[in-house]
């Protein structure tokens, strides 16, 4: 279980190995999904999409709040 004070400090810490925006290669690595639920959680809009060119980037941000909610993690 994570233990933050504030969504700055989870940012900072989870996942810094990664660049801000992500391929879903990455993402399924992040996440441990294979590709079909990455694209399943962005066309539920749970995640954040990029357009680009032949395929879609993803927010570091959007996968770092979607693993905060599934946690019951919240920030005031």
């Amino acid at each position: 279980m994570y233990s933050f004070s504030s969504y700055n400090e989870a940012y900072r810490v989870m996942f810094s190995e990664y660049k801000d925006i992500v391929k879903v290669k990455d993402a399924c690595e992040m996440l441990c999904l294979d590709r079909k639920q990455i694209y399943k959680l962005l066309s539920e809009r749970r995640l954040e999409k990029l357009d680009h060119g032949k395929g879609f980037l993803i927010t570091k941000s959007s996968i770092i709040s979607y693993v905060l909610e599934c946690e019951g993690i919240s920030f005031a």
